[in-house]
């Protein structure tokens, strides 16, 4: 009955806020910014209905009715006074992420995940629209010039006060550490957290990045916080500002990266976090050295060598994922070995790729075994191949701890599974295009050029999750040759 009755109190609340939003639309002019921050903040205390529900189905149904909901008048204006002359998919991504958050926190017990998350969405970035639009007029932040430091102060200021009120009413925040870490520097930490990630956010994609990114990354700290922590971070964050400095990663690349090394370094332990690092170090290295025929191959690639959250999610999203479902089971160890496999294959995946290009020996595709252009995707090389175990051993040396050299043997395998994965997939899924000479490439030749080969919108970012996954599910299948 309390499911039924927190239903229809939800649905009930949220359509009183779409309707006092209405009101306040029609009033100013059918369609008002103002109305459509009204209901962005109002919406968000939705999450103070969740204590009520017992079972996850029903916390996640409103959330999930309000994705399909939202979608839907995107394409047909249900609702008139959320919508903007050139509409987005904010709206989706905000009910998503109520969806995501909610749920995640009535499995995991964690309730500080959807209060912090949903009500920096809720408070901080509705009232930094509107600080920002009122008072702002100071643009420092180069890479986001069209927002304010006074937009910024509030959502840092909305992500300090949820979270230090988070941790005075849930006693299970404040039991065992000190005050001054949960009721200061945490809260501290999640405020810089929150204003950054919402800096590098755009295209509305803030209502779906802010959320997560300051739920999963304030519940970790509560919960996880060590000097371990604190020190692995703080070197994580080293190397990225390094990187960054170089245009090696963009800041979203930046956020995406930290809150992995969190999870990791948390959920896992402090080998995998050393795998991660050491990934992204040595690919960042391998990327670094070029030539003639690497800057020839490169340019019938994606330009651009700085990775992004796309790149840094897909190359950790699968790792990520094994330690979150280890969570809810009693297989840690095979989700461990799991961690080291992913991190081997996307470390022999670069290494082939970024160092068999400076070679100028024979390329061949694995699906047709016919020769191909340095640079086009799926095409292979005996340097290549080299490189890639070479890339796939140097990540499975981390592994030797916990599983000793017969789990280096395997993880080193598995690795160079992966990038032969990653080539078959590139060669035969992933859209490419015809030069001029109707040679394959991964980007078009000129503007709105039809995909000649492959999948459309399939591009090596998702080749690269795709192959991740695959060698995550071959090593679960096989992690019984390790762990008995």
């Amino acid at each position: 009955m309390s499911n039924i009755l927190s239903l229809i109190v939800s649905v009930s609340y949220i359509l009183l806020v779409l309707g006092c939003s209405a009101l306040i639309a029609r009033h100013q002019g059918n369609r008002s910014e103002f109305s459509r921050k009204f209901v962005h903040i109002m919406v968000g205390n939705w999450v103070f209905i969740t204590p009520w529900f017992t079972s996850l189905w029903a916390v996640a149904l409103v959330p999930a009715a309000f994705v399909i909901i939202n979608a839907l008048s995107i394409r047909f204006a249900f609702f008139t006074s959320m919508a903007r002359e050139h509409e987005d998919y904010e709206t989706v991504y905000y009910a998503l992420s109520m969806l995501l958050l909610s749920s995640a926190a009535f499995a995991l017990g964690w309730r500080e995940l959807s209060f912090i998350g949903l009500l920096t969405m809720a408070y901080g970035d509705g009232f930094a629209a509107l600080v920002g639009k009122r008072w702002g007029k100071h643009h420092p932040f180069s890479f986001a010039p069209d927002k304010t430091l006074e937009g910024s102060i509030t959502v840092a200021a909305s992500a300090f006060i949820v979270t230090l009120a988070c941790v005075m009413v849930f006693p299970e925040l404040r039991a065992q550490y000190e005050p001054w870490l949960t009721m200061g520097v945490i809260p501290a930490l999640v405020a810089v957290l929150a204003a950054f990630v919402e800096l590098t956010a755009g295209h509305g994609c803030d209502n779906l990045s802010l959320p997560i990114s300051t739920g999963i990354g304030a519940s970790l700290l509560l919960r996880y916080s060590s000097v371990g922590l604190y020190v692995y971070l703080l070197l994580a964050l080293s190397i990225l500002l390094i990187a960054y400095g170089r245009k090696a990663i963009t800041e979203d690349g930046i956020v995406a990266a930290i809150l992995t090394a969190a999870t990791l370094y948390t959920f896992a332990n402090v080998w995998i976090g050393i795998s991660l690092l050491l990934f992204f170090v040595a690919g960042s290295v391998v990327s670094a050295i070029s030539n003639d025929a690497k800057r020839a191959g490169e340019r019938r690639q994606i330009s651009g060598s700085a990775r992004n959250w796309k790149q840094v999610i897909c190359n950790s999203l699968p790792a990520s994922a094994a330690m979150w479902i280890a969570q809810f089971s009693t297989e840690k160890n095979v989700a461990l070995l799991i961690c080291f496999c992913v991190f081997a294959a996307a470390c022999a995946d670069t290494f082939s790729s970024e160092i068999g290009m400076l070679g100028g020996g024979r390329v061949l595709s694995l699906t047709t075994l016919r020769p191909t252009p340095h640079g086009t995707s799926g095409g292979v090389s005996l340097l290549g191949l080299a490189a890639g175990l070479l890339g796939s051993a140097l990540l499975a040396v981390p592994s030797i701890v916990q599983f000793g050299f017969k789990g280096f043997v395997f993880v080193c395998l598995l690795g160079m599974c992966g990038t032969l994965i990653d080539s078959i997939l590139g060669s035969s899924i992933q859209q490419r295009f015809k030069d001029r000479k109707g040679q394959l490439m991964d980007v078009p030749a000129y503007a709105r050029q039809q995909v000649s080969a492959g999948i459309a919108h399939i591009g090596n970012s998702a080749v690269n999750l795709l192959s991740l996954c695959a060698v995550c599910i071959l090593a679960y299948a096989a992690s019984g040759v390790i762990i008995p």
